[in-house]
């Protein structure tokens, strides 16, 4: 994939945003299916473009009320940019750099509170641009993610080496399948393979592939992306009247540290001042009680644990390009993130419950929130008044990189002394238990395997109650779903995949080293993203980014107009 840079976003009163560019066309603007959305009176809607190649970026300005901006003076043709150019749109400034070097985001110390803010300067959160334009296919395999660009007029599948789309599996045939381009239709056909070509439980011989489609072959799961532009993402004209058009209700779950916490009429998370001087007020047991009030409506960064682009984003897009309404047709749900996860699905179905729609609904989650949704569906008769999941960036067989968030204990990692603070503030939190990654996820340096929940010797004694509920909760949701369900993960960033220690005598871990590879979205490794049997949809995509990603916003509006037959 061809990079051309990045753009670094400063914003008042924001944490610094990059946007890495592997795109041509990147637009900005006020509107929520921009590539870079400012909500900013102060931006027009379509506000400006940058046109990249291999060797140059320029920006164009679109005609905005209130000008583009370069270095301080207003443009008004395309400009050509040089590295380090800050191009100002309303009170938000670009900066353009050809190169996409960072510094490693895993291993951040922070004793002071000048090492908390330099680490959220360095490591900010990212968001990858890239094209969506052309058809694709995108293809899963408990080895790896990649994508293919449909610009022939056949592609080949099956295990001969030579195919276009080779799966070295058994249960691939040597030619197994193949895509022909009829026109504007990708025909998959059958090649009388061995053991199928499968859409759910249907055996296809041939069939004129639909957007989100997944094919199975075997272990691959291949899902067809027809290509879109950005005027696609809105639905200018809905089926009916737009007061009247009657849409699928939607519940919207953010993540951890994706709700608003309160004590009274002060916010405490999230909170840099807080988090800085008294991080133990977040302590779930010991500190006070906290109300959740509404998904948090800003950047979240927690260095060494949690990047979160804002969640209010989402809601932000349905209302706009898909006429959705809040609390009409659209209900997001804020839970306390700290609390077992089992209680945040119950205080879910209270509010379905209260919501009071008639319709099933459509859940769309995010990370911890999946597994929330999972639960209120699996344990809390949710399948009932559920018709769809959505779920984007699930920790469905745990987070290895979230195995640092509680092994603090032993000094394995180089967090300093305001980590290791936020990190035994941490370790009280039921939910971060659960998302311990579940079964083998590494070696000692003996190379034994290590399972969490069959060896807690990692973990401080105080915690070892919860580990223990965590395995049962884990074990009780089990790997299935009961409803139909989408798996939305990343792909193409560097993962902590499997962990390798070093212990003592008596079991306790010296050191803790993360595996790292290109099969996740930074948090969650692919192969931990997705449960048998149900559609997915890879994306190249960072963890704090995925539910705001424009192939992601594609994918929803297929979703949520299925029924009507609006595209």
């Amino acid at each position: 994939m061809d990079t051309f840079g990045r753009l670094l976003l400063e914003r008042p009163g924001e944490p610094e945003q990059t946007f890495n560019l592997s795109k041509a066309t990147v637009t900005v603007g006020r509107a929520t299916v921009s590539d870079v959305t400012l909500p900013d009176a102060k931006v027009s809607r379509n506000h400006a473009r940058f046109d990249l190649t291999a060797g140059t970026c320029t920006v164009v300005d679109l005609g905005s009320s209130n000008g583009t901006l370069v270095n301080g003076r207003r443009i008004d043709r395309p400009t050509l940019l040089s590295a380090g150019d800050v191009v100002q749109v309303g009170d938000s400034a670009l900066r353009f750099e050809p190169s996409l070097a960072k510094p490693d985001p895993n291993r951040t110390v922070i004793n002071t509170e000048a090492d908390l803010r330099a680490a959220l300067v360095d490591d900010p959160l990212s968001m990858n641009l890239v094209p969506t334009d052309l058809p694709r296919l995108a293809i899963y395999t408990p080895e790896r993610t990649w994508e293919l660009t449909l610009l022939d007029d056949t592609v080949t599948i099956g295990r001969d080496p030579a195919a276009d789309v080779s799966l070295p599996f058994a249960q691939a045939s040597r030619n197994h399948a193949r895509i022909e381009r009829r026109g504007g239709r990708f025909l998959l056909r059958d090649l009388e393979s061995l053991n199928g070509t499968w859409l759910g439980s249907r055996r296809l011989d041939e069939y004129a592939l639909q957007d989100g489609d997944t094919v199975r072959i075997g272990a691959a799961l291949l899902t067809f992306k027809r290509g879109f532009v950005q005027d696609e993402l809105t639905i200018v004209e809905p089926l009916g009247k737009p007061d009247t058009t009657e849409r699928t209700p939607v519940v919207f779950v953010p993540g951890g540290a994706g709700s608003e916490l309160w004590l009274g009429e002060e916010r405490i998370w999230p909170n840099l001042r807080h988090l800085v001087s008294h991080p133990e007020m977040l302590r779930l047991n010991g500190g006070p009680a906290l109300e959740a009030r509404q998904i948090t409506r800003e950047i979240v960064l927690l260095p060494n644990v949690v990047k979160l682009d804002c969640y209010n984003r989402v809601g932000d897009y349905l209302e706009e390009a898909l006429g959705y309404e809040r609390d009409k047709d659209l209900l997001e749900f804020p839970y306390d993130w700290r609390q077992d996860n089992r209680l945040s699905a119950e205080r879910l179905a209270a509010a379905i419950d209260a919501w009071g729609v008639k319709r099933p609904v459509t859940v769309i989650a995010h990370s911890m929130g999946c597994l929330v949704a999972r639960w209120y569906v699996e344990k809390l008769g949710g399948k009932l008044k559920v018709g769809r999941l959505l779920l984007i960036g699930g920790p469905q067989l745990g987070s290895v990189r979230m195995v640092s968030t509680l092994a603090f204990g032993r000094k394995v990692l180089p967090f300093g002394v305001l980590g290791n603070r936020l990190a035994e503030v941490m370790s009280s939190f039921p939910s971060m238990y659960q998302i311990q990654p579940h079964g083998i996820c590494g070696v000692d340096q003996y190379g034994n395997p290590i399972d969490l929940f069959a060896d807690d010797r990692w973990l401080q004694e105080s915690g070892r109650t919860l580990l223990k509920d965590a395995h049962a909760f884990q074990r009780d949701l089990g790997v299935e779903s009961s409803v139909p369900t989408v798996f939305i993960f990343g792909y193409g960033q560097k993962t902590p995949i499997s962990l390798r220690t070093r212990r003592d005598d008596n079991g306790r871990w010296q050191k803790l080293d993360f595996q790292m590879e290109t099969t996740g979205d930074d948090t969650i490794p692919q192969t931990r993203a997705v449960l048998p049997g149900s559609e997915i949809h890879p994306v190249q995509q960072s963890h704090g980014s995925l539910y705001f990603d424009t192939d992601v916003k594609m994918r929803l509006k297929v979703e949520l107009t299925r029924e009507s037959g609006v595209r």
